[in-house]
C-alpha cells in the first residue's frame, strides 16, 4: 500500500470510528452533524448548516460556472423514540424500516436519557400488524407495526419526551477484512465522503465538490428532498448518493464498491455516472485489480432519486451490506461492510472529485463517429433486395 493510500485508509477509519460512537436515528443526528461540520471547519473547508439541520461541506472550484459534483450521505439510522413513559414502562415508536426481531420479545435496546446517557431496556412486545401490508411486511422479514412497548432496566425518569432509542449492539468493530457497525447504513458513506473532501483541502480543482450529510432519510429522504426542493446546491451539479444496500447477486460483499445505476424507486443518468467511470480508469491505471461492481442496487432507495424528481443529474455509490437495517440470522445484529470495499469507494470518491468541472464522456464518445463506410454497405444491401425478379 503506497503512503497516499495509507493516509487515506487511516484516515477513513478514524472518522468512522468516531462517528459509530453517536447512538443515532432519524431526527437525533445533533451529534454526528456536529462532529462532521467541526472537523471539516479544521480541515479548512467551507462549512455551512441549513435551517433542516443538514450539514454542506464544500471544498471551492477555481471556476464557479463549473458543474460541480456533490457526495449525499444520510447521518440517520433506523431506531426508536420513546413517546409515553409511565415508571419503567415505556412505549416506542419505530423510525424507519425496523426487523420483525426489533419488535421481539427479549430484544435489548439502549433509551439516550438528556445527559446522553445510554440506558439499557428491555423489548417486550409489539402491536399486532393489522391489514394486508403490514402483515406482508412481516412475511418479509420487517416489523409490521409501528408502536413497540419496552421496559427499563431500571427506573428513571426521561422527562421531556421523545427521546431516541438505538439498538444495544457495539458501536463498531474493525478487522482485516470486516467492519461490523450499529449504523454501517450510513455513517459509512459519511466518512468516505469527509475523508475524500480532507484529502482535496489543500488541492485545486476546477468546479466545486460538495460533501451533503442529510437528516431522516430512512422516515422518507425528507433532508435530501428539502435540499432538492429549496436548489440549495446549484442545478448543474452532479449528484452522487454514497450509501449502503443490501448485498445481492453482482453487489456482493468483498468484490468492490457498487456503482449504482439505480435503486427501487427510479433509474439513474449515465450522464452522472461517467464520472465514476472515467474516475475508475484512473485508479486502475497504476492500480491493477481495483474491485468495482456495478448494478441496480433495488432492495432500498437511495437519496439520489430524490434529486432527480427535482431536475438533478444522478448517481450513486453503495457498499454491499450484510443484516441491512440489523436484521441478522439471529436476530437484531451488527450490520457488516467489507473493509476493502469501504476504502474502494473513499479512494473513488477521492479521485472522482478531481473530475469537478471538467466534461466527460466515456463509452458514448465512440458512438459519435457516424459509421459512413457502414453505412454505405447498408445502402447496397437496399439496391439488391430492391431489383425486381427475373
Amino acid at each position: 500500500m503506497d503512503s497516499r493510500t495509507e493516509l487515506i485508509q487511516c484516515t477513513s477509519f478514524e472518522i468512522l470510528s468516531d462517528l459509530a460512537k453517536f447512538p443515532v436515528t432519524s431526527y437525533w443526528e445533533d451529534a454526528p452533524a456536529a462532529y462532521l461540520r467541526d472537523r471539516a471547519k479544521r480541515a479548512g473547508l467551507e462549512v455551512s448548516m441549513d435551517v433542516w439541520g443538514n450539514v454542506l461541506v464544500k471544498k471551492p472550484g477555481t471556476d464557479h460556472r463549473s458543474p460541480g459534483i456533490a457526495f449525499v450521505a444520510h447521518m440517520d439510522h433506523p431506531g426508536y423514540e420513546v413517546v409515553a413513559q409511565r415508571g419503567d414502562q415505556l412505549v416506542l415508536k419505530t423510525l424507519g424500516g425496523v426487523g420483525v426481531a426489533a419488535g421481539t420479545e427479549g430484544a435489548t435496546i439502549l433509551v439516550i436519557d438528556a445527559c446522553g446517557r445510554r440506558l439499557k431496556a428491555t423489548v417486550t412486545g409489539a402491536e399486532k400488524a393489522e391489514g394486508k401490508l403490514q402483515k406482508t411486511r412481516e412475511l418479509a422479514g420487517w416489523l409490521g407495526t409501528d408502536t413497540v412497548y419496552a421496559k427499563l432496566d431500571r427506573d428513571h425518569d426521561l422527562g421531556r419526551l421523545p427521546r431516541p432509542v438505538v439498538p444495544d449492539l457495539p458501536d463498531c468493530i474493525i478487522d482485516d477484512d470486516l467492519i461490523s457497525m450499529r449504523a454501517a447504513d450510513d455513517l459509512a458513506g459519511c466518512a468516505a465522503i469527509l475523508t475524500a473532501l480532507e484529502m482535496l483541502a489543500e488541492s485545486t480543482v476546477q468546479g466545486s465538490v460538495y460533501g451533503l450529510f442529510t437528516r431522516a432519510e430512512e422516515v422518507g429522504l425528507i433532508g435530501a428532498r428539502l435540499v432538492a426542493e429549496k436548489q440549495l446546491l446549484p442545478k448543474n451539479t452532479v449528484i452522487v448518493s454514497v450509501e449502503t444496500s443490501s448485498a445481492l447477486p453482482g453487489a456482493e460483499i468483498g468484490q468492490g464498491v457498487v456503482i449504482r445505476t439505480g435503486d427501487r424507486t427510479a433509474t439513474f443518468d449515465y450522464e452522472a455516472e461517467v464520472y465514476l467511470n472515467t474516475a475508475v480508469e484512473r485508479i486502475r491505471s497504476s492500480k491493477q485489480g481495483f474491485k468495482v461492481q456495478r448494478q441496480l442496487m433495488s432492495a432500498g432507495g437511495c437519496e439520489a432519486a430524490a434529486f432527480k424528481a427535482y431536475g438533478y443529474k444522478v448517481t450513486g455509490l453503495a457498499l454491499p451490506l450484510g443484516c441491512w437495517h440489523n436484521r441478522g440470522e439471529s436476530g437484531v445484529e451488527l450490520e457488516i461492510i467489507s473493509t476493502n470495499d469501504f476504502l474502494g469507494e473513499t479512494l473513488l470518491i477521492v479521485e472522482t472529485s478531481k473530475l469537478a468541472g471538467t466534461e466527460q464522456f466515456g463509452t458514448l464518445e465512440g458512438l459519435l463517429d457516424p459509421p459512413i463506410t457502414e453505412g454505405d454497405r447498408l445502402k447496397c444491401d437496399r439496391s439488391i433486395l430492391n431489383r425486381p425478379e427475373i
